[in-house]
């Protein structure tokens, strides 16, 4: 007990020593945290914006339901160069938004949705145009690797075009109108 008395400052020492180690890891812990927190809610936004862009311009969100005619060897969307361009920053933006999101929370959810946005746009990104052009050089390696998988992925294509419901519902609509 005496050996306690006559080391109590060194032991006090030691512990708060011991308590400021900890305080600090758990510091660092909580800004490690923290900054994936904010590279989750920054992801999450570039999604948002994503999905507000394909709801601004029908048009450009999805080629397959063929709302545009869309010419990849002329660069153009309805015979727009214009409108080609614009074509061009929709799909760069969602691979910035997709890449950013596999980075920070590569979840099986996260993986499906992606891909299923992506894969609207596989005829363009596939065209030796996009191959040649250098936009793939903006990305890492692993995204490359991820988006070409993607890309050759058959279990996650696009939904097919409704069926032409006007066509389908012109002669039922004469018929009522008939009787």
């Amino acid at each position: 007990m005496a050996w306690l008395w006559d080391n109590a400052v060194t032991l006090a020492n030691v512990v708060m020593a011991v308590a400021a180690i900890a305080a600090l890891i758990y510091a660092h812990l909580q800004i490690a945290e923290n900054k994936r927190a904010e590279r989750r809610a920054n992801a999450n936004e570039l999604w948002r914006e994503t999905l507000r862009l394909a709801f601004d311009n029908p048009k450009l969100s999805d080629p397959t339901l063929k709302l545009a005619e869309f010419d990849y060897d002329e660069r153009t969307v309805d015979g727009s160069i214009e409108l080609f361009q614009k074509y061009e920053l929709y799909v760069d933006t969602i691979l910035n938004a997709s890449e950013e999101i596999m980075e920070v929370s590569p979840t099986r959810e996260w993986d499906a949705a992606v891909r299923i946005q992506l894969k609207p746009h596989r005829d363009y990104l596939l065209s030796p145009y996009f191959q040649s052009s250098g936009y793939l050089k903006q990305y890492g390696p692993r995204f490359r690797a991820f988006l070409h998988d993607a890309l050759n992925d058959p279990r996650h294509t696009p939904p097919a075009p409704p069926p032409s419901v006007a066509q389908i519902d012109a002669g039922r609509r004469k018929a009522g109108k008939r009787a």
